[in-house]
């Protein structure tokens, strides 16, 4: 590895129309460098010294979470030779204690461990090997958990197994609060979401507490964007302070049916977007039914998971609403409000499927964002944008996450399950018996 690896990998993120560029357009000369498609073009606020390895990177303006954004995944070194291409079926190398070997797209992939990786305060893998399969039903992946067959699995069990799950196997199954937000997006950009009475409809109409009985207790229903544990989450705009009237309770809908007629948007034809991971698809199906009962004509489409988000991120989709979730990348406000951030916006691989470009809301974005430290007085700023984005109704948040992890018999599960504030279950940390 070297410096000037550095400018290359960056370059493959913008080149490529990574979910994450939005992150690193705050580089001088980046926005050029995308507008110009140019792959081989130099990025002028990248400079890499190769023999002293030295980095030197200049923003266009102070952006206090930037260090957060290079400690992202996508800012994983590659080689400075690597192909300006998707590579999903054959991964470049990186740098870490496990180096992919097989690669299946929506399939499985393999993790070797790299007996050459030595870095000073960076645990070394414990595991040879490490084979991660797809398996689309949560109920076949907590049985073969359950049987040995897998050794630990990434979801938590469906609702029907999950009380034997917690009853019998309690001594290698733990659920953790996650840092995560579900919600509806609604494409402001076509009809009838581009009606702010409209949206304001779903925010009244959808069921909360129906939405989270899909996830068997794995989702507190609430109303703000920023979840539990985020700087500048507001707990009263979860509950008692939600404008939509208390998510725990069940929804007014004949104000819903109301708003949306007096909108003229009664029988409006809508596509609802889910994908074929549990319960995305169940969600989907008693989001659109919700729909129907406010007034609209929906109807579920249902997409492979594994293309999912890169459907609803095309502008040639024209995606109307759908199910969406964020978990945090890191623990800072912008990770979750880069989500609605109209400079987010792009053709493909748009994080912002529902389009939101408040001009207000992307000001106050830019201008948190300069802030170097996130002080208290700074995440109560980053919340009172919560409120306003809430209020404005561009989305539809319906509550927060827990995570769980359940281990085979065969696994440490008390020595060799570390779970991680951002990247969840840690497999370095995976060890036998």
């Amino acid at each position: 590895m070297k410096a000037s690896d550095f400018e290359h990998t960056i370059k493959r993120v913008l080149n490529l129309e990574s979910g994450a560029s939005a992150f690193f357009l705050g580089i001088e000369g980046a926005e050029r460098y995308v507008e110009n498609g140019k792959a081989d073009a130099d990025i002028p606020g990248i400079e890499t010294d190769d023999r002293s390895g030295e980095i030197t990177i200049r923003l266009t303006e102070p952006d206090g979470t930037f260090t957060n954004a290079l400690a992202m995944n996508f800012a994983g070194i590659v080689p400075d030779d690597t192909p300006f291409e998707n590579l999903s079926k054959d991964p470049p190398p990186g740098v870490g204690p496990y180096k992919i070997t097989e690669s299946v797209p929506n399939r499985q992939f393999v993790l070797e461990k790299n007996h050459r990786f030595n870095l000073p305060g960076f645990p070394k893998g414990q595991l040879d090997k490490i084979t991660t399969v797809i398996i689309k039903s949560r109920a076949r992946a907590a049985q073969d958990v359950i049987s040995g067959e897998l050794d630990y699995m990434f979801d938590a069990p469906p609702p029907d197994i999950k009380p034997e799950v917690k009853a019998k196997y309690s001594d290698r199954y733990e659920e953790h609060i996650t840092n995560s937000t579900y919600y509806m997006f609604m494409n402001v950009r076509v009809p009838p979401f581009d009606k702010k009475e409209v949206r304001e409809a779903v925010n009244y109409g959808i069921d909360k507490p129906a939405l989270a009985r899909l996830f068997a207790g794995e989702l507190a229903p609430g109303c703000s964007f920023l979840p539990p544990g985020m700087p500048g989450y507001d707990r009263a705009l979860d509950v008692e302070d939600c404008p939509w009237g208390d998510p725990n309770e069940p929804p007014d809908l004949e104000k819903a049916r109301q708003m949306i007629t007096d909108a003229g948007a009664e029988g409006a034809k809508v596509t609802v977007w889910g994908d074929t991971f549990d319960p995305d698809d169940e969600l989907a199906a008693a989001y659109a039914d919700m729909l129907n009962k406010m007034g609209l004509d929906a109807t579920p489409k249902i997409l492979d998971g594994g293309v999912y988000f890169q459907t609803i991120g095309s502008a040639k989709t024209e995606a109307q609403t759908g199910v969406n979730n964020w978990f945090q990348d890191f623990p800072h406000p912008k990770n979750f409000f880069f989500l609605v951030d109209g400079k987010s916006i792009q053709p493909t691989n748009n994080q912002n499927p529902g389009n939101v470009d408040d001009p207000e809301i992307t000001a106050g974005i830019a201008e948190l964002s300069k802030e170097p430290e996130l002080t208290d007085e700074v995440a109560d700023r980053w919340g009172e944008l919560d409120k306003q984005l809430v209020e404005e109704a561009w989305i539809a948040p319906y509550g927060h996450n827990k995570s769980a992890t359940f281990m085979s018999e065969r696994m440490d599960f008390e020595n060799c399950s570390l779970f991680h504030p951002v990247y969840n279950n840690d497999y370095s940390s995976f060890c036998l018996k």
